[in-house]
């Protein structure tokens, strides 16, 4: 009987582990900080952005799903320029000059980040462009997008539904 008791519990124990693991859920990636340098030379960290919602995206020139989903993001960068800040990371190891064309062909306006080790290795492998990390103001990866990401899906982030809902009643 003791047996019994003893693997019952046992059983019972290693049940409500498993529901508690099973339940929790993960915690989001922290960023590591890392510094980059801009189209002008100037050093950044990445914790320089900690108390806004970051969009790191990766882009080359030549990628045309990167060209396609440039006007959601300037007009969500613009649309909500007191809560987030994008980073156009280049991917593609294009010129100073052709990232300048670049910039004014699309009429961009957030900061457009040449190729460089320390951001190519900032958030792992980047197996594809467009690649976004959304990260939250405190730092966390959020979301990633392998493929063209839209105003919604940024808004979804940034301005959560169940915000929407509340302000409208």
């Amino acid at each position: 009987m003791k047996k019994y008791l003893l693997s019952s519990a046992l059983l019972l124990a290693s049940f409500s582990l498993f529901a508690e693991k099973a339940t929790k859920q993960p915690e989001p990636d922290q960023v590591k900080n890392f510094s980059f340098y801009d189209m002008n030379g100037k050093t950044h960290n990445f914790s320089d952005y900690k108390g806004k919602w970051v969009l790191v995206n990766y882009w080359a020139t030549y990628c045309p799903p990167c060209r396609d989903e440039i006007p959601d993001i300037q007009r969500f960068a613009n649309d909500n320029k007191d809560k987030m800040v994008v980073l156009g990371m280049d991917a593609g190891g294009s010129e100073k000059n052709e990232i300048e064309a670049f910039k004014k062909e699309f009429g961009i306006t957030y900061p457009l980040i040449p190729a460089q080790e320390s951001t190519l290795l900032a958030f792992g492998l980047i197996m594809g462009i467009p690649t976004s990390f959304v990260v939250t103001p405190k730092g966390q990866i959020v979301d990633k997008f392998v493929g063209i990401i839209t105003y919604d899906d940024l808004d979804y982030h940034v301005n959560p539904p169940i915000f929407k809902a509340a302000l409208a009643n």
